[in-house]
């Protein structure tokens, strides 16, 4: 399978959970939703357009680095019919994050996606729009299709799923233990605001490789001797 493989690298990048409102939750990566946002927006393209590259592609992510995660809080002006006030909100923020990013869609979606990562439109940015990300190693790769047990990307999780894990020698000092999170794929267009739909669990973490009790349907990198599911 043909792939376009990029490291996202950030500064300050928080990826909101969803379900969370006034103490707003961060995933430890990018979800699929947020990085056909990020390619939409280097591809010029408006909402028409991102969800139909939401449609087109597959993503795979691989955790690279993660130097701490804080909290970040500020005040807002509430408007209610009884009359003004304040109120405080947070937000979890990840402080330079690193990401391997793996792309994969039919050939002339593919072809614009790393025509536009190597020359973007608009600056790149992931998770809020001010949260700026530097796009390197860009790459075209070919990748294997096996079936495997052992995983090094975020994965999907399925009800009876089973799984040891342990550190990879890569030399991290920081370590996120593994988590089972929902996440969603898509969106229902007919309504506003739009609403989430075609949900999945997936466990996230950072800096562990996984053996599973069940095969699943990877990809595997030569380069980097990743295993990679695609979402």
């Amino acid at each position: 399978m043909e792939a376009v493989r990029f490291i996202a690298e950030g500064l300050i990048n928080s990826f909101r959970i969803p379900q969370t409102s006034v103490f707003q939750l961060t995933y430890l990566a990018p979800t699929k939703t947020q990085i056909a946002g990020l390619l939409a927006n280097i591809m010029g393209k408006n909402e028409e357009g991102y969800y139909n590259l939401l449609n087109d592609i597959k993503v795979g992510i691989v955790p690279l680095y993660i130097e701490s995660i804080f909290n970040d809080a500020w005040t807002f002006k509430k408007w209610k019919p009884a009359g003004a006030g304040r109120d405080i909100l947070q937000r979890e923020k990840i402080y330079r994050g690193k990401f391997l990013i793996y792309i994969s869609a039919e050939e002339s979606v593919l072809e614009d996606i790393f025509k536009f990562l190597r020359y973007p439109s608009r600056i790149p940015s992931l998770g809020m729009d001010d949260e700026m990300v530097l796009i390197r190693d860009i790459k075209k790769i070919e990748m294997d299709y096996k079936k495997d047990s052992v995983v090094h990307s975020i994965f999907s999780y399925t009800e009876g799923m089973k799984y040891t894990h342990h550190p990879i020698e890569n030399g991290l000092q920081v370590l996120f233990p593994p988590r089972i999170i929902t996440t969603n794929l898509n969106f229902n267009r007919e309504v506003i605001p739009r609403k989430p739909v075609d949900f999945v669990q997936i466990v996230e973490f950072l800096g562990f490789e996984f053996m599973l009790n069940e095969s699943k349907e990877i990809y595997f990198d030569r380069e980097y001797s990743y295993n990679i599911e695609m979402i």
